[in-house]
């Protein structure tokens, strides 16, 4: 067994060896770039936030040239219904002109057929008359 001092020597001899274990471990990790500075933490930030200061800037030019191109479909899509707006109200008032025209080649037909219908009434009324008269005449 060991004395009492010896205990606290060998003790104190672990202590002293972790301590030196931990500072050569320690200065391999900085060594080998395991362990950044400061400096190096913040030039690796201010890389990140420009990276994302690039692709937010792209991303708003995308947005405005999906703006640009919604804007100019729209103008054209308001531009073609315009134009066939104007051809379907050009067909509609084209179409009731014609009909207008029927209507009123129909009403003409109608009225000459009531006039012819009326002078035939009144021959048949007079042919009628003369046959009465005729017969009168014969009786």
């Amino acid at each position: 067994m060991l004395s009492g001092l010896g205990l606290e020597i060998a003790i104190a001899m672990l202590l002293g060896g972790a301590v030196s274990l931990g500072f050569v471990l320690h200065w391999l990790w900085q060594a080998l770039g395991g362990h950044k500075t400061e400096a190096a933490q913040i030039e690796e930030l201010a890389d990140r936030l420009h990276q994302a200061d690039l692709a937010r800037e792209a991303a708003d030019a995308a947005r405005l040239e999906a703006e640009t191109a919604l804007a100019q479909h729209e103008a054209a899509t308001a531009e073609q219904l315009a134009l066939m707006q104007g051809r379907l109200d050009s067909t509609v008032d084209e179409r009731g002109a014609e009909l207008a025209r029927q209507l009123d080649a129909a009403r003409l037909e109608a009225e000459a057929l009531r006039s012819g219908l009326g002078n035939a009434h009144q021959r048949i009324l007079r042919l009628e008359e003369e046959l009465e008269a005729l017969r009168g005449r014969a009786s």
